[in-house]
């Protein structure tokens, strides 16, 4: 546009001057040409062959053993293939569950290539969730930005005429050939793809169909001349570099830089090739999983507060009445005395407010008034629940541990299948014998088994036996009198299902305090648990805050103290000063060694520790800002026996070992005004999610003197330091808890367990073996009555789809209603009977089972898969396989889907798109309430 006001009157005159020098041009031969340019022109497309089992596990293994194709024998195991690196093997194995499913049969890494995928059979001929993932990866680090996978499959289909089946094979190989850095430009990806096309053509024993097209309509027959195609490309150059030069000399003749724009866009290339060397060095150096686990989840939009204790205690007290009223109209109170137990009326004392004292009142009003001795004992229940809630209205709640001790046993069946469980503790039936066991020595002088420590000389702990007595008398009141929590604020992190973290949550709970609970797993699933928790244990005054956080991010970290500490007004904070603090959250890392501590490991320690002492720095920070120094903050350090002990655990022994610095920086950094601290060294935990796999040889860790814990008894040693006493000393001084119930005491711990494990896994074995053998034996003697079992893996579950319809009335029991017998002539009477319902839930029994459990069941699952057109129904041969197959099917691929893979597959979908929510505006003819004018 710029040029337009120069260029109209100079080439008016241009014209002007030449108009009398014009030659007619002489008539142009037909040009031919000999050796045309074949870009653009498609290939011949080749016949699609489905993608084989085999295939994909080569690729797998080789991805992952960063070796190529043809260095992978089919004819060896994963076993042989990783050369002993059991991590790795596991690694593959996880891999190859990860995109075959069940598929994948026991033992596989034991299996050849070519014989495990064999055992895994036909898959769908598609790529599963790991290839996916894995292709995904390749392309967005290491192809140029703009060359995505749906460019590469472009390609393969345009110029290699490649089918969407063999695209996928040829991909796999792709894998295989990962550059070792990103390729810098369109033309460096192509040429990567022609290499990655020749080895896959070379592999499976194709060529490409050469592309040819010609320049006009005669084939190159006409007799016309013919020059060849590198001549037409010099003539086409020699017009475009005239034409440039015309347009320079215009751009000069106006003052008009015609390489503005150009240096601009190379300027920005080159910012943008900075930016991009960088973060290929920043993912290379860190890895995927550091850099997506440090992802920030915080949002305080998602605060979920749970506050209405009232509403729990008037339901549980309901249920207990309507129960008492049941035992005796049926008899059965009139056999074995009514009672309601200690737990139930302490959680009913906790909550006690005048509504439910009222209501008791009532309810205890219309007992009496029935005149039915009969309900004489459930009269007695409600008088007993109304004076122990009045008196309770007064009191503040408290933490009473009346549940008692458990113990781990291992039990191994006739057919070898070994089962955990916990059983009541032999001689511990209360937490009051419990602390009285716990204060014993754990061995011959030495201290006992749970106690506290007060620093001595240099930087040496000692045991305290005045600091432990004060300490064990609060554990006895926990389970006594109780602690009460009210008015008290508590951050927890980690604490997630079968964690002591949330055992620690009930406790505070229950004791009246005001806990923010943060979870790395955000989702309904999440929040229905949490809520039952506080239906449980929610007292009079307390509140339970959870909101979405992920330790391993230090932007979380900041957000999170932030939204603690700041003012309900604009910030929209909760305006606390923390009481307590309890940053349990972990990450498990088995199977890293010092051989191979990679992103994960780091991820790890970022969690455990690096991360840790940043909340814990800026907890401090905002506490000094804000000018709150006469409450110090107690923080519980979750610290462990285990430095490197057990092995291949990555860097938990060095995180848990450096969290011990803390001790001396209370003093040198001045903590003391703001922070008090105190470290719980954790003894060996049954359940959690780090020791879980462990469970099975904690009754062979027992047997050499070492105690092992529940997590509700850590929790409820952990809490004891909650105690004013213990509380007001850490003001002082830093106190270390040692709570490994003499762990620390055993110097081959590691080999006592993997002893234990070894004898547990071997006498398995032996007991499956015979198992196996003994039904081969009865079936050789008794053929004609017995089949050889089918393994476990063979069967499939199928849903069970339940109808709960009403049930009718015999005619007698609608003899109340005879007196309107007469009344219409029922010859002429219209009825229509049923039910039906068509909701945002789906149907009555998919809504029933969202609005009463809240969620969908398998069931459920597959109903709605169906009525939102999923999944469909099946029976005929597979396309992709040809066997014949009976069931559900993915309404898009066609791949056969199992009754128990839909919920793991769909409900996501599901939830999303059922229920009460904003206008989807693919379902309302596009109609979009985000953008409305």
């Amino acid at each position: 546009q710029r040029l337009e006001p120069v260029v109209e009157p100079v080439a008016s005159a241009f014209a002007e001057q030449t108009e009398q020098t014009v030659v007619p041009a002489e008539p142009i031969t037909p040009i031919v040409v000999e050796n045309p340019i074949s870009t653009g022109v498609a290939a011949a497309p080749l016949v699609d062959a489905p993608l084989q089992a085999l295939d994909v596990v080569l690729a797998v293994v080789a991805h992952k053993t960063k070796r190529s194709l043809a260095d992978v024998s089919p004819q060896k195991s994963i076993r042989a293939l990783v050369g002993g690196r059991s991590t790795l093997q596991n690694e593959i194995v996880g891999d190859l569950h990860k995109e075959f499913g069940s598929k994948v049969p026991d033992k596989a890494e034991d299996f050849s290539l070519q014989d495990l995928a064999a055992a895994i059979g036909a898959f769908g001929g598609s790529l599963g969730k790991h290839t996916q993932s894995q292709l995904a990866r390749l392309f967005s680090n290491k192809m140029p930005g703009g060359f995505s996978l749906s460019s590469a499959r472009s390609t393969l289909q345009s110029v290699y005429g490649l089918g969407p089946q063999r695209q996928d094979a040829l991909l796999l190989v792709a894998l295989t050939m990962e550059p070792s850095s990103r390729l810098s430009g369109d033309a460096e990806a192509k040429t990567w793809i022609d290499s990655v096309a020749q080895a896959y053509a070379a592999k499976a024993g194709i060529s490409y169909a050469a592309t040819s097209g010609i320049v006009g309509s005669s084939g190159g027959q006409s007799g016309a001349p013919a020059i060849s195609s590198a001549e037409v490309e010099k003539m086409l150059q020699k017009q475009h570099e005239h034409i440039r030069q015309q347009i320079q000399v215009l751009a000069r003749y106006a003052g008009i830089d015609t390489r503005e724009g150009a240096k601009l866009a190379e300027f920005e290339q080159f910012k943008s090739a900075q930016m991009q060397t960088k973060l290929d060095n920043i993912q290379a150096e860190f890895g995927d999983v550091l850099i997506d686990g440090a992802s920030p989840l915080f949002d305080a939009r998602k605060a979920r507060h749970f506050d209405s204790s009232w509403n729990w205690a008037r339901q549980e007290a309901y249920e207990l009445i309507q129960r008492a009223i049941a035992s005796c109209t049926s008899g059965s109170a009139a056999t074995s005395p009514l009672t309601v137990d200690d737990a139930s009326i302490q959680r009913l004392c906790n909550r006690s407010n005048s509504g439910l004292v009222q209501m008791l009142a009532g309810s205890l009003s219309i007992l009496q008034a029935a005149n039915d001795n009969s309900l004489e004992p459930a009269v007695c229940i409600v008088s007993q629940l109304h004076s122990t809630c009045a008196q309770a209205l007064t009191q503040l709640p408290v933490y009473r541990e009346l549940s008692a001790p458990t113990a781990p046993q291992v039990d191994i069946d006739p057919n070898g299948t070994v089962m955990y469980s916990e059983i009541p503790r032999t001689g511990e039936p209360s937490f009051a014998k419990f602390v009285e066991h716990m204060r014993q020595p754990a061995a011959i002088g030495e201290p006992p088994f749970i106690h506290l420590k007060r620093p001595s000389k240099g930087s040496a702990w000692s045991y305290c036996a005045d600091l432990s007595a004060t300490y064990y008398d609060g554990l006895n009141k926990m389970c006594g009198s109780g602690l009460s929590f009210a008015g008290k604020t508590a951050l927890v992190t980690g604490c997630g299902r079968g964690s002591i973290g949330a055992d620690i949550v009930c406790g505070l709970l229950s004791g009246g305090a005001k806990v923010i609970a943060t979870t790395s797993s955000y989702s309904r699933k999440t929040t229905l648990f949490y809520e039952d928790m506080y239906r449980t244990h929610g007292a009079r005054g307390s509140e339970l805050i959870v909101v979405p956080f992920n330790q391993g991010s230090t932007g979380d970290v900041k957000k999170l103290v932030e939204y603690i500490y700041s003012d309900t007004g604009a910030a929209k904070g909760l305006g606390w000063d923390l009481d307590f603090v309890f940053p349990f959250a972990a990450m498990l890392d088995i199977g890293s060694f010092a051989t191979n501590l990679g992103s994960h490991s780091e991820l790890s320690q970022r969690i455990l520790l690096t991360n840790v002492l940043r909340l814990l720095g800026s907890i401090k920070d905002t506490k000094e800002r804000l000018g709150y120094n006469s409450r110090p903050t107690l923080v519980v350090l979750p610290l462990s026996a285990n430095h490197g002990n057990f092995g291949g655990d990555g860097l938990y022994g060095e995180c848990k070992a450096g969290l011990e610095t803390a001790f001396n920086r209370w003093k040198s950094e001045s903590w003391q005004d703001y922070l008090s601290i105190a470290g719980a060294v954790i003894g060996w935990t049954r359940g959690t999610g780090l020791m879980s796999g462990n469970n099975i040889v904690a009754n062979g860790i027992e047997r050499v003197g070492v105690r092992t814990f529940s997590t509700r008894e850590m929790a409820f040693s952990i809490l004891g330091l909650a105690h004013p006493l213990i509380c007001c000393t850490a003001c002082s001084q830093p106190i270390w808890a040692d709570l490994d119930g003499g762990m620390g005491l055993i110097a081959d711990l590691g080999d006592v367990a993997s002893k234990t494990r070894q004898k547990i896994q071997q006498k398995s074995s032996l007991l499956k073996t015979m198992s196996r053998e003994a039904v081969l034996d009865f079936a050789a003697k008794h053929p004609p009555f017995v089949v050889v079992p089918v393994s476990v893996e063979d069967v499939v579950p199928l849903a069970k789809p339940k109808h709960h319809f009403p049930m009718p009335c015999h005619y007698e029991q609608l003899e109340h209603l005879r007196h309107l017998q007469g009344m219409v002539n029922l010859d002429k009477v219209v009825v229509i009977t049923g039910y039906g319902e068509v909701s945002s839930f789906g149907n009555a029994e998919t809504r029933w089972e969202m609005e009463a459990y809240g969620e969908f069941s398998l069931e459920g699952c597959i109903e709605l898969a169906w009525i939102m057109g999923l999944i469909k129904h099946f029976n005929g041969a597979l396309k992709a396989t040809g066997a014949m197959y009976v069931g559900w099917v993915d309404a898009k691929t066609e791949e056969p889907v199992r009754d128990t893979e839909v919920k793991a597959r769909y409900e996501e979908y599901i939830l999303a798109h059922t229920g009460i929510r904003l206008i989807e505006p693919e379902l309302a003819h596009g109609y979009d309430p985000n953008k409305r004018t």
